[in-house]
Parts: C-alpha cells; sequence; structure tokens
C-alpha cells in the first residue's frame, strides 16, 4: 500500500527531533569532558602578561582558584595549606611543580634552577605541559611543552614535589580513589604516608641521615624486609625522592584496586546516554 502524503513528513520530522537531541548529548558531553581545572583556569587568564616571580604569581593564582593561602616555605608552605603531595604518575592540570632544595626551602631560598610551574597537562611520561611566570626571566606568563621536572631538578641538584590543592575533585586530574588499611606492609607493597599537615622523613638508613622530607599521602614502595633500630621499625622505600628507610608505623598499605570491568575482562564500553529509534513504514 503506497504512503500516505503526510507519512514521509511526519518521518521526516522524527529524524531530525532525534537528530538534535543527538547533537546536544554530544555537545554536553564534550562541554563536561572539557571544563577546565579552576587553577588551571585562573593561570590562563595571566597567558602573555607580566606577573613577576614564579612563586609569588602562583600563590595568588593557587588562592584565588582554592582559597588556599601558600605560606612563606617552598616546601613546608604547601604542606601547611593543605595541600597534598601526589606522584609523577599521579600528577595532572592544576597540581604545582616545585623545584626547589629540601635542605633550603626557607622563604629566603636563592639558587640556579628554583623554580614554580603549574600544570596544564601529562604527557604520561613523566612530562608536563606546563604554565608559569619569569621562566625567561622577564616575569611573563608563558606556557612550554615537555617539562621535565626530574630531569631539571637533577640538572641542578635539587629536589622536585608535586603538589595538588583541594579543588572540586571532578575537576582535579584524574586519581583513581585510594584504599588503604592499618595492616603491616611487607616486600613489595605500595603504601602512603600517613602524616597529616606533616610530612615523614626518608633516611638513609634506619635511624641515618635525613635526605627528604615528603608529604601526607605520598605513596612510596616497600623494596624490603623492616629492620629494628632504637625500638623503631624501619622499612626500605622507593620514593618519589628516591631511595631511602622510613619509620614503617606511618605508613599505610594501599589495597589494590580492580582495573577491569564487571566480566572482569576490561573497561566496559560506555552506554549511549539517547538511544532513540524511529520506525517508518516502506509499502
Amino acid at each position: 500500500m503506497p504512503l500516505s502524503q503526510h507519512r514521509p513528513a511526519l518521518a521526516a520530522i522524527l529524524v531530525a527531533f532525534v537528530a538534535v537531541l543527538s547533537a546536544f548529548a554530544l555537545f554536553s558531553n564534550a562541554s563536561a569532558a572539557t571544563t577546565p581545572n579552576p587553577v588551571v583556569a585562573r593561570a590562563m587568564r595571566d597567558l602573555g602578561t607580566y606577573q613577576g616571580e614564579c612563586w609569588t604569581w602562583m600563590k595568588q593564582v593557587v588562592q584565588e582558584a582554592t582559597g588556599a593561602k601558600v605560606g612563606f616555605d617552598y616546601r613546608f608552605g604547601y604542606l601547611d595549606a593543605g595541600a597534598i603531595e601526589v606522584t609523577l604518575a599521579e600528577a595532572g592540570p592544576g597540581d604545582i611543580i616545585q623545584i626547589a632544595d629540601d635542605d633550603w626551602s626557607t622563604a629566603d631560598a636563592d639558587y640556579n634552577g628554583l623554580h614554580t610551574a603549574i600544570i596544564l597537562s601529562a604527557n604520561g611520561n613523566g612530562t608536563f605541559e606546563v604554565i608559569d611566570a619569569n621562566q625567561n626571566w622577564d616575569g611573563m606568563v608563558n606556557t612550554r611543552s615537555n617539562y621535565d621536572p626530574a630531569a631539571r631538578a637533577a640538572a641542578n641538584g635539587l629536589d622536585f614535589h608535586i603538589y595538588r590543592f583541594g579543588a572540586d575533585p571532578a575537576l582535579a586530574a584524574p586519581a583513581k580513589p585510594v584504599v588503604t588499611t592499618a595492616d603491616p606492609v611487607s616486600t613489595g607493597d605500595l603504601a602512603r604516608i600517613n602524616t597529616p599537615g606533616d610530612c615523614l622523613r626518608l633516611r638513609t638508613a634506619p635511624a641515618g641521615t635525613i635526605t627528604h622530607c615528603l608529604g601526607h599521602n605520598t605513596q612510596v614502595t616497600v623494596t624490603g624486609p623492616a629492620q629494628v633500630v632504637d625500638g623503631v621499625s624501619w622499612v626500605p622505600v622507593t620514593t618519589p625522592g628516591g631511595p631511602g628507610w622510613m619509620a614503617s608505623a606511618f605508613l599505610l598499605k594501599e589495597v589494590p584496586q580492580a582495573s577491569a570491568g564487571p566480566s572482569g575482562t576490561g573497561p566496559v564500553k560506555p552506554l549511549l546516554r539517547y538511544r532513540s529509534f524511529v520506525t517508518v513504514a516502506l509499502d
């Protein structure tokens, strides 16, 4: 039976309506995915402008974006302001790279290689796209590509740390929730430093010389059995600041998290948010 003169027109209207809904859904998803981290958004406002020293500019950006007030120390200024330290693998948009000497991190620090940068994106290989001020000793805010904090710190015999402030978690760098337990750590375990508002000393040997002080929630790997010295249990670890020994009482063991989907075979393919069908009779 032939189609009536109205049915093709109705089908065309329905198809057009579905197309509009689909386009709206894609736009909504894209907008959510590209919503900038608040620290990044604030920093980018100053691109190409004169802002003076990198450290002073970063403090202003962080305060305006998150409300946190970084103190007058290149190490404890972050920790006292509520920042947590993250690893190279965890670092992402809005995190702060600080290159300094852990043994001279006070506000009067003055030496080659001292620098602060804000991460725009991670390249996945330990390098980042960043924005910073005064990189050419001109006080200007610019971006730079493939910034390697580990290499730049090593070139001047300095340390580096990456800090994250408590902005909206949905806008911060993607990171899986970390589950920890107070169970004793053992060889091969991943662990998190548990020193809220403070740092944990990394030493050359059990009760030995202090080489670094790593912030709360920093991830470390236990590389050997514990040794008890002076009544304290010490474990060998690898850390973002290098290898050494730490007091095990301040380490929380990480609970491994499954990365596969419900089937256990891999990630789940996302479902379409809008799925519509239009039946058109073809007689």
